[in-house]
C-alpha cells in the first residue's frame, strides 16, 4: 500500500513537470535578477504564464474536468509570444513584416481548425504541429545566423544559444509526438474502434524537461556574460 501511494505521488510529480519546471527556472531568475538584463522580461513573463497555465490544466485534469480547450488558446498565445521573442533575438529588436504575416495566417488557420476540424473538446494537434514547426524553423535560422559571426567562438557562454536551443529541441520532439498521436488516433477513428487508453503525455516529459533545463542554463550564463557584445545579440529594445 505504501509503495502504491509513493508511486502515485511520483506519477503526479512527473505529470506536473510542465508547471514546476518553469517555476524552478523563475527561481533561478530571482537569484540572478541583478545580472539578467531588462531585455529578458519577455522570457520571465512567458515562464509565469506557462506556470499559471500548466497549474490550471493540471488541476482540471486531476479532477477529470475537460481542459483541452485551454490548449487551443495557449497554442495561439505561444505562437505569437514565442515567435516574437525569437524574432527580437534574431533581428535585434526590429520586428519584420513577415512576423505579422505568418502569425495572422496562423491565426486564421487556428480559427478554421477549431471551428471545423478540431473542436475545443479534443486536443489541437493540427495547430500544435504547425506552430511547433514555425518555431523550430525560427530557432534553426538563429543557429544558422550565429554560425556566421564571431559569437560562435564562445557560443557555450551565450544565454541566447541555450534558450533558443531549449525551444528548438522541445518543438522538434513535440512535432514527432503530436504527429504520432494524430496518426494513431486517426487510424482508430477510421476503423470505428475505440482508441486504446495510451498516455501520450508521458512522452512529453522528456522534451518539456529538456526545454526548461536548457532555458535554466541560458539564464545561468548571465552570471558571467563573456562580453558586452553579447547584449547586442539579445533582444535589444
Amino acid at each position: 500500500m505504501l509503495w502504491l501511494m509513493e508511486n502515485e505521488i511520483l506519477n503526479q510529480v512527473l505529470r506536473s513537470d510542465d508547471a514546476y519546471l518553469p517555476l524552478l527556472v523563475l527561481m533561478v531568475c530571482f537569484f540572478l535578477r541583478k545580472k539578467i538584463p531588462a531585455t529578458e522580461r519577455l522570457l520571465i513573463i512567458y515562464l509565469f504564464i506557462q506556470f499559471a497555465f500548466s497549474t490550471v490544466t493540471n488541476v482540471l485534469g486531476y479532477f477529470k474536468i475537460n481542459n483541452l480547450f485551454l490548449y487551443h488558446f495557449f497554442t495561439l498565445f505561444d505562437q505569437w509570444f514565442v515567435t516574437y521573442y525569437l524574432a527580437r533575438i534574431i533581428t535585434k529588436g526590429k520586428m519584420p513584416v513577415i512576423y505579422y504575416l505568418v502569425n495572422i495566417v496562423f491565426t486564421v488557420f487556428w480559427i478554421i481548425n477549431i471551428s471545423f476540424f478540431e473542436s475545443y473538446h479534443v486536443f489541437n494537434t493540427n495547430t500544435a504541429v504547425i506552430s511547433s514547426l514555425i518555431i523550430l524553423l525560427l530557432c534553426m535560422y538563429y543557429m544558422l545566423d550565429l554560425s556566421k559571426n564571431d559569437d560562435i567562438l564562445y557560443f557555450q557562454k551565450l544565454p541566447a544559444f541555450w534558450i533558443v536551443n531549449g525551444f528548438l529541441l522541445y518543438n522538434a520532439l513535440s512535432i514527432l509526438i503530436f504527429a504520432v498521436y494524430r496518426y494513431y488516433t486517426a487510424e482508430y477513428s477510421l476503423e470505428s474502434v475505440e482508441v486504446p487508453d495510451v498516455d501520450y503525455w508521458v512522452m512529453m516529459h522528456f522534451p518539456i524537461s529538456l526545454k526548461y533545463i536548457m532555458i535554466a542554463i541560458g539564464i545561468a550564463c548571465y552570471y558571467k556574460v563573456p562580453s558586452i557584445k553579447q547584449e547586442s545579440r539579445l533582444m535589444a529594445s
